[in-house]
C-alpha cells in the first residue's frame, strides 16, 4: 500500500529514510538533493527524494512515501504517474530509467547533489540526462555527483519532467537502435554525408566506413560521441571518393565495445560504375576471361584459391579509367573443381567470384 509520508529535512546532506539493511549485504540507494544556488557558492536545501533497492522490493508502486507539496520548490521522483518522496525497488543490474519532475521553480541557479550509495554492479553505468540541455553525464555510482543548473524565463528550463537517470549495464543489455536517418548527396568536389541517432547514452564513437563492392569497408572519418541522451546529428564528407558507386555506413561503438551498424548508403560519384565479370562460367578450356570497368587506373591483383584455401597466383591486370578486357590463362595441370577467384583492385578493395573448372 502507498504511504503518504512527509520528512523533515534535518540537515543539508542528511538522508531523509533509510530501508532496513543487513550487516551482510550494504544497503544500496540513491539520494538527490535539490539546492538554490547563490552568486557566492553557498547553497541553501530545498527538497529532495530518495531511493533505495533491495530484491525484496517490487518495481510496482506500493511500499513507497508519496511527496506532498512544499510551499517552495518540489523535486519528486516520477513513477507510473505517481510522484514519490521515497521510493522502494528492486536493484538494478541491466537497466532502469528514473524520472524526476520538479515544479514551483524559481527563475535562478540550482544545483543538484545527486549521492549514490554500493550501485556499482559489474558493468553497470549510470548517467543524468537534460532533456533541455541535451546532456549525458556520466554517474559514480558510489559517491556524491554535481550537477549544476539554471531556471531562466525559457520554458524548457523549468519543464517539470527535465531530468532522468539512465541506467544500463552493456554486457547484460543490446544497444538499442540507435540511427534515426543516414544521408548523403554529391555536392560539388565531395560527397557529403550526415547521420542522425536518438537516445544517445554510453557510446564511444561513431566510425563513417566506405567500399567500393559494398562488401570490403574502409574507416574515412572517426567521430567522437556526444552523449547528449536525446538526438544528435554528426557529419562528414569525402572528397576522395570515387568516380563510380561508392558504399558508406557508419559504424557505432558503445563504451562497452558493443557495435551497430548503420544501414548503407550508395552514393554515385558522376561517373563509371565499377564493374567486373568472369566468363565463360564454367571454364572449359583453362582460359577465362576477365572484364573490369574500372573507376581508377592501375594494376588489379589476381589469386586463385582452391576449396582447401591453397592459394594460386595468377597474372595481374594493368587497367585504365573504363571498359578493360583480358583473358586469362589458368595453369594447365588445374583440376577439375570448384574455385574462388579474388581480384583486388589497387585501393585494395577485393571481389570474389566462385568459377567451376571443367
Amino acid at each position: 500500500m502507498i504511504c503518504n509520508m512527509t520528512f523533515a529535512l534535518l540537515a543539508a546532506g542528511s538522508i531523509y529514510a533509510q530501508a532496513p539493511s543487513s550487516t551482510s549485504v550494504p544497503q544500496e540507494s540513491m539520494r538527490v538533493s535539490l539546492y538554490q544556488l547563490s552568486g557566492s557558492g553557498t547553497t541553501t536545501l530545498a527538497d529532495g527524494n530518495l531511493t533505495n533497492y533491495n530484491d525484496s522490493y517490487s518495481n510496482e508502486v506500493g511500499d513507497d512515501a508519496l511527496k506532498m507539496n512544499n510551499f517552495g520548490e518540489n523535486f519528486a521522483i516520477l513513477r507510473s504517474n505517481y510522484k514519490l518522496a521515497i521510493e522502494q525497488r528492486r536493484k538494478i543490474y541491466d537497466a532502469d530509467t528514473t524520472f524526476f519532475s520538479m515544479w514551483n521553480m524559481q527563475q535562478r541557479n540550482y544545483r543538484l547533489i545527486v549521492t549514490t550509495y554500493n550501485l556499482e554492479h559489474p558493468g553497470l553505468q549510470g548517467f543524468f540526462v537534460d532533456n533541455y540541455l541535451n546532456t549525458s553525464t556520466p554517474l559514480a555510482l558510489n559517491s556524491q555527483n554535481l550537477i549544476d543548473f539554471s531556471v531562466t524565463s525559457v520554458a524548457g528550463s523549468y519543464t517539470a519532467e527535465r531530468f532522468k537517470i539512465v541506467f544500463r549495464n552493456p554486457t547484460l543489455t543490446p544497444l538499442a537502435t540507435l540511427f534515426s536517418a543516414f544521408n548523403g548527396r554529391l555536392n560539388g568536389s565531395k560527397i557529403d554525408l550526415q547521420w542522425n541517432v536518438n537516445n544517445e547514452v554510453a557510446m564511444s564513437e561513431y566510425v563513417l566506413e566506405r567500399s567500393l563492392d559494398r562488401i570490403n569497408f574502409s574507416p574515412l572519418y572517426r567521430a567522437t560521441a556526444a552523449n547528449t541522451g536525446a538526438t544528435r546529428s554528426y557529419s562528414s564528407a569525402d572528397a576522395n571518393y570515387f568516380k563510380g558507386d561508392n558504399f558508406y555506413r557508419v559504424k557505432a561503438i558503445g563504451l562497452a565495445g558493443d557495435v551497430q551498424y548503420s544501414s548503407i548508403l550508395k552514393i554515385n560519384g558522376g561517373g563509371l560504375t565499377q564493374e567486373i565479370m568472369v566468363y565463360p562460367n564454367p571454364v572449359s578450356d583453362k582460359k577465362v576471361n576477365i572484364l573490369i570497368t574500372a573507376v581508377s587506373s592501375g594494376k588489379y591483383q589476381l589469386n586463385l584459391y582452391n576449396s582447401a584455401g591453397s592459394r594460386i597466383i595468377l597474372p595481374s591486370m594493368q587497367v585504365t579509367v573504363g571498359q578493360n578486357s583480358q583473358t586469362i590463362e589458368l595453369p594447365a595441370t588445374l583440376a577439375t573443381g570448384i574455385y574462388r577467384l579474388k581480384i583486388t583492385s589497387p585501393e585494395n578493395v577485393s571481389v570474389v567470384k566462385t568459377i567451376n573448372v571443367l
